[in-house]
């Protein structure tokens, strides 16, 4: 009888082990699951990840988030997937697909209408449009940024540089997201007790035709601007290459400026002056932290919160949009933080259009 006892008691103990330990396993396995199925594929636009603007900034933002978390670059973990053309944008995020990532995101408003596409396809993935805003499905987010924020201090910081009294703006495409850049770099210009500073403004038609906005860009030098906001995406790296040429035939104190955009863009600006001399061109930048954006997307989706059918936007006040100090004089870079304060506190509103 007491052995009976002693076994009875001893299958109950075993029985109480096994039970315990099943209940912790698929715990673990359930943050190891959710951990790895956070597979993320960036889908850039035709420029590629090293374009110098937001596919690049986009693409670092995946990388720091995959090195944090211990996730292999490549089809397992995070990766990026760039379209030979436009007509290819559906394709790649099938390709994407295919390849079993959870989350797709794609950069610019020009994948827009396709990752929507997407999105209605396939309700079981995440779906992230960069620089767009977005119907409300619950697997898909919009990232919208506040150009004309930027913008507005790129116009300040023209016009307390320009010693011809011409600026200039090149933009990519005609587009509502284009039109909040001109708006409030205008504005900004315009605000500064420098109404009589002229604003020439040119739009490519692209993101990628690096010639056509060097040509542009050269023209407006030829008629006197001596400061150009470039956002062009790939194709503002003609516009950098004409003030090169420009200011290599000049003594380093004649120059004209680049203003960047989407990243700090400074060492684009790198060029031997007249006589050899080392100096810079880039007058500052104005940042888009799209690194930012989707870091923190692709934080909130491992965790289970996926921000779904909402835009989300990045302005002066989240620091989703910033202005380096670059090239910019101790009293220009002054009173760009003085607007910047102005528009964080609301006591200046910047136009869209």
């Amino acid at each position: 009888m007491k052995l009976n006892k002693k076994f009875n008691l001893l299958l109950i103990t075993s029985a109480i082990f096994l039970i315990a330990s099943a209940c912790s396993k698929p715990n673990h396995e359930e943050r190891t699951n959710k951990k790895g199925d956070n597979h993320i594929a960036l889908i850039s636009d035709i420029n590629g990840i090293k374009d110098n603007s937001l596919n690049q900034s986009a693409w670092n933002g995946l990388k720091d988030y995959g090195t944090k978390n211990d996730l292999p670059e490549g089809n397992k973990g995070y990766n990026y997937f760039v379209p030979k053309d436009p007509k290819y944008y559906q394709t790649t995020i099938n390709e994407a697909l295919d390849k079993n990532f959870s989350t797709i995101i794609g950069v610019g408003y020009t994948l827009k209408s396709n990752i929507i596409k997407a999105a209605k396809n396939n309700p079981k993935k995440n779906f992230v449009v960069i620089d767009a805003h977005t119907p409300k499905l619950k697997n898909l987010t919009g990232v919208s940024f506040k150009n004309q924020e930027g913008a507005y201090l790129a116009g300040v910081a023209a016009a307390y540089t320009t010693k011809s009294q011409t600026v200039g703006l090149v933009l990519g495409q005609n587009s509502k997201e284009m039109a909040s850049f001109k708006a409030g770099f205008i504005q900004g210009v315009r605000t500064t007790n420098h109404k009589h500073i002229k604003v020439v403004s040119q739009t490519v038609g692209n993101f990628s035709d690096a010639n056509k906005a060097h040509d542009i860009a050269q023209e407006m030098y030829n008629k006197k601007a001596d400061v150009i906001f470039q956002a062009a995406g790939k194709s503002g790296q003609g516009v950098f290459k004409a003030a090169q040429e420009i200011n290599q035939a000049r003594p380093v104190g004649q120059k004209v400026w680049v203003i960047g955009s989407d990243e700090d863009q400074s060492k684009l600006g790198d060029y031997l002056a007249k006589g050899g001399q080392p100096s810079n061109f880039t007058l500052t930048s104005v940042i888009k932290s799209a690194d930012l954006a989707v870091e923190d997307i692709a934080t909130q989706t491992a965790s289970g919160k996926f921000p779904g059918g909402k835009t989300l936007k990045y302005g002066l006040k989240n620091k989703g949009i910033s202005l380096v100090q670059g090239n910019l004089s101790y009293h220009t870079w002054i009173k760009v933080q003085k607007a910047k304060q102005k528009i964080i506190d609301g006591k200046i509103k910047v136009d869209t259009n």
